[in-house]
């Protein structure tokens, strides 16, 4: 069950804000604006007279002749989908290709058709029989043609007696409408699957979020995804960066213990791992921090160490003293975590790096670092020094030892994908001090660096794109980047 609880108010793109500037879409004045011959009107419903209306292609006439039905338009701002019913009449349970409704854009190409099952949606080409008798419905993903002009064309080659297809009328969807939907979806099949217990949806201005941790905890952590947004934006766009909000809602799952987010991956995992973005989903992933495992084992242990304590005052006095530790770590923790993943999920989302791309990790966890500083239980803001990487460095210099080499980071991400703890602690320590260095020393570079890459979908071109922007002189950035993170560890003193 889905318990609304409304934080602020919404602001988004209603069906009713949606341009009209787009008449007959769904046949209501027959087949004005419609070029083609070869069908006639009918019910969508599929089941006799229905206020809806479709297309039919049963009268196509004498064997070898198609129907053929198309329109041309210009997809409006805001769309995030073009939605349609369809079935394919006296096909054996498979979808017919001779059967079709397609989506042609400037370059004739067609933009991939997704077909809303009960388990979310998949591609699919050509028409599937009704189901139950009714048609299915069928999804242009076109938040990127905006703009654009668009066929729509709805044909029937078989134009053959008892092989036909009905096509209902086309409805445009706000961009994240479905993404909010197949979300919730998602988290109902979870919750049940693995007895996760009471769902709550949650809606701030940006971000949508479902879960089964405790109301307040998700109100705050939604809270700090809003303040993010809000800095994010414009903290990139004074320097030069071109970036754009993101087209939809931002969708969050909050979890009230580690098992959740195992179930949501599905996969165990570290107890170092205290949230995370997905990009296969496009989703921000958390808990709260204060169940984690390793959290909980070292209060067990620190807690078992004062059993000793005759004194029951002192021992009252030392109890106290471990939770108000632990609340704090847990507190720095959880907004560390939301801050550096929503960090992500805003890059990805408002044209900064490719979700689809390849994206070098220096890159991305670099970003999501500079975004992070949390202090004391409070947000430092974006760009602000990371007081717990600056103690890493400091440590680091104090032990002598070795650091990453800046090759090591730009080359490859093998520093966290092979790496041992130190390792993945250095790259990410190194990441944000290497961004934050140019950030305040080359930002316009920078920008140009990271828009050259965005089309990059391998990695064997990451040190090319590295040098063509910065230089060739790995060496002279090497000793750069040194003397940055000496600065910075004496900055922790």
């Amino acid at each position: 069950m889905l318990i609304p609880l409304l934080l602020c108010c919404a602001v988004g793109i209603s069906p009713s804000s949606l341009p009209s500037s787009l008449p007959n879409l769904d046949f209501r004045q027959q087949f004005t604006g419609w070029e083609g011959e070869g069908f006639h009107l009918t019910s969508a419903s599929g089941h006799g007279p229905s206020g809806a209306l479709a297309v039919c292609s049963s009268a196509c006439g004498q064997r070898g002749k198609p129907g053929l039905l198309h329109r041309t338009l210009v997809v409006p701002s805001g769309v995030g989908h073009i939605r349609f019913r369809a079935m394919a009449m006296g096909a054996q349970g498979k979808a017919d290709p001779k059967l079709d409704v397609l989506l042609e854009t400037p370059g004739r190409q067609f933009v991939p058709k997704l077909l809303v099952t009960a388990d979310g949606w998949r591609p699919t080409t050509g028409l599937l029989p009704g189901e139950k008798g009714r048609p299915r419905e069928y999804l242009w993903p076109v938040a990127d043609l905006a703009g654009q002009t668009v066929r729509i064309i709805v044909m029937d080659r078989r134009a053959e007696r008892g092989r036909y297809l009905v096509c209902t009328g086309f409805s445009l969807v706000p961009v994240g409408e479905l993404d909010v939907r197949e979300f919730a979806r998602f988290m109902r099949t979870l919750g049940r699957q693995h007895r996760l217990g009471p769902l709550f949806s949650l809606e701030s201005e940006h971000f949508t979020a479902i879960g089964n941790a405790d109301p307040d905890f998700a109100r705050r952590r939604l809270m700090n995804c809003e303040l993010l947004y809000d800095f994010f934006l414009p903290h990139f766009q004074e320097v030069g960066f071109r970036i754009r909000r993101p087209p939809g809602r931002l969708l969050v799952a909050i979890f009230d213990r580690p098992d959740g987010m195992e179930a949501y991956l599905n996969s165990k995992l570290s107890t170092g791992i205290t949230g995370l973005y997905h990009p296969e989903s496009n989703r921000l992933v958390i808990y709260d921090y204060g169940t984690n495992r390793a959290l909980l084992a070292a209060r067990r242990e620190a807690l078992k160490s004062g059993e000793a304590i005759e004194s029951d005052l002192i021992r009252q006095a030392f109890v106290g003293s471990i939770d108000r530790q632990a609340d704090e770590i847990r507190r720095d923790v959880n907004i560390e975590t939301v801050m550096h993943e929503a960090a992500h999920q805003m890059s990805f989302n408002c044209g900064l790096l490719n979700r689809d791309g390849d994206v070098p990790l220096w890159v991305a966890e670099g970003l999501a670092c500079y975004c992070e500083p949390t202090e004391a239980g409070f947000w430092k803001g974006i760009g602000e020094l990371n007081t717990r990487h600056c103690k890493f460095f400091a440590g680091q210099l104090r032990d002598r030892v070795k650091p990453l080499s800046l090759r090591q980071l730009i080359e490859n991400d093998d520093w966290l994908r092979r790496g041992n703890s130190l390792s993945i602690q250095q790259g990410y320590a190194q990441s944000w001090a290497f961004f934050r260095m140019l950030m305040e020393e080359q930002p316009k570079t920078l920008r140009a660096y990271l828009e050259a890459i965005y089309s990059r979908r391998t990695p064997d071109q990451r040190l090319h794109d590295f040098i063509a922007y910065f230089g060739p002189d790995l060496r002279r950035m090497e000793e750069r980047h040194q003397d940055y993170i000496a600065r910075l560890a004496e900055a922790a003193k």
